[in-house]
């Protein structure tokens, strides 16, 4: 029999389920305040595709990093000589231009990605700038890499071509937000016609 004076037993009260933690996204090269020369100040290039890039494409293609050219190419199934034809008519087809990005890599200097681009008027005459299509990056291209192949090439082709970019997602937002920072490029404002009422940060290349 218990006590009278014994205090009941308190059962602990269980602690409400924690929410699991969301993965972070991939970051971007930290520094504290960007500067254009120091960026570029490294051996950086870009051109116009040429034939004997499309071996680039294949190794990227092979690794599963052409998807956001195509749902299909997510997974790779193609031969090489498959794939040759394939992306010369997807780039033809789609695109009024495509430049190559070359950086410093561990195996030399070797092109990083490429941009590809196209007006938004058949008449290029009616359409004074070209709406960046797509941004690939191959799977050796370090963040180092993209930051600075990137700045060089829109403080360049800027002069030739104005671009404008439609970033969607977080990760793509904040990869021009940078772009911003070397003053490159400014955001113009937020578009909610492109991808079906979602919000998505309009950017565009300086005038220089």
């Amino acid at each position: 029999m218990q006590s009278a004076n014994k205090a009941p037993h308190k059962t602990k009260k269980s602690k409400p389920p924690q929410k699991p933690t969301p993965k972070a996204e991939p970051k971007l090269v930290v520094a504290s305040k960007w500067r254009l020369k120091r960026t570029v100040s490294r051996k950086l290039d870009f051109r116009p595709i040429e034939l004997d890039d499309v071996k680039y494409a294949w190794a990227a293609y092979r690794a599963g990093a052409l998807g956001s050219m195509r749902e299909d190419w997510k997974e790779p199934k193609l031969t090489a000589a498959e794939f040759k034809d394939a992306f010369g008519r997807e780039v033809i087809s789609n695109y009024s231009s495509c430049w190559v990005l070359f950086a410093n890599t561990p195996k030399g200097f070797l092109p990083v990605g490429f941009v590809l681009a196209f007006f938004s008027h058949p008449n290029p005459l009616l359409a004074p700038f070209q709406i960046i299509g797509d941004m690939v990056w191959f799977p050796w291209a370090s963040r180092r890499n993209k930051v600075e192949s990137a700045v060089n090439f829109f403080a360049k082709v800027r002069k030739e071509y104005p671009l404008t970019e439609y970033a969607r997602g977080g990760v793509a937002k904040r990869f021009f937000e940078v772009m911003c920072q070397h003053g490159v490029m400014r955001r113009v404002g937020t578009t909610f016609n492109v991808f079906h009422g979602e919000p998505v940060a309009v950017f565009e290349t300086r005038q220089t």
